[in-house]
């Protein structure tokens, strides 16, 4: 049985084909910003860049490349899908059966999805895929994200009072997430407080970084040039 899920994850090339990663480290990563050694940049963005790149210490998504630092190159991407899959199930898991009052959860939650928000803002001013090599890898992942960022959103909304009426169960929530991420608006359900639409404006503003990632895996770069593996 192993075998035959080692076969379903890693195809031919198996999880010890490549011995090790050639990805730099987090540390490097820091000082190339820093040093502008891979980017071309001053002032606001510099600054800007710099935030983004420290930013990810305080979440875990480093510290699993680096607990598998000495895999091979697979094995070290697949623990990252893996924790990228767990992001995405939870939200879905907490609507489906009404955890979104459990206090504990929903920081998780938020938190997971303010690492969401930083990674997606961190691809597009630090790029680092591969485009021979983990293009469509990369894009399947990012799917993976915006289906983050609709659950969560969904949490939210069934958590507070936000709306024009009470979100009480999970389809409601997922689907006002839904139509508001694809920015289509039925008029059914609207935000009424405040804060509902300050929810609704940072989800639309969401979606539009979505689509400048989107763009940037599909459009060439004109200045920057990294040697950064993903």
């Amino acid at each position: 049985m192993r075998k035959y899920i080692v076969k379903l994850i890693y195809g031919n090339s198996g999880p010890h084909t490549e011995i090790r990663s050639n990805a730099i480290s987090h540390i490097q990563r820091i000082q190339n910003v820093w040093n502008s050694d891979r980017f071309y940049d001053f002032g606001i963005e510099r600054i800007f860049r710099l935030f983004l790149v420290v930013s990810k210490v305080f979440f875990p998504g480093i510290y699993i490349d680096y607990i598998f630092r000495n895999s091979s190159y697979q094995t070290q991407k697949v623990a990252g899908e893996i924790f990228v899959l767990f992001k995405t199930v939870m939200p879905f898991f907490m609507l489906y059966f009404e955890l979104w009052h459990h206090s504990w959860l929903y920081i998780i939650n938020m938190y997971l999805l303010l690492e969401t928000y930083l990674y997606i803002i961190y691809k597009i001013f630090i790029p680092e895929h591969n485009h021979q090599r983990t293009h469509k890898r990369s894009l399947l992942l990012l799917f993976l994200n915006f289906f983050e960022v609709i659950g969560s959103f969904g949490v939210i909304y069934a958590a507070g009072d936000f709306l024009s009426r009470p979100v009480d169960n999970w389809i409601d929530a997922l689907y006002f997430s839904f139509v508001t991420g694809a920015t289509v608006g039925y008029g059914d359900l609207y935000p009424t407080t405040t804060h509902g639409k300050q929810l609704v404006i940072l989800q639309i503003v969401s979606t539009l970084a979505f689509l400048i990632l989107f763009f940037n895996f599909f459009t060439p770069r004109a200045q920057d040039t990294e040697g950064i593996v993903d």
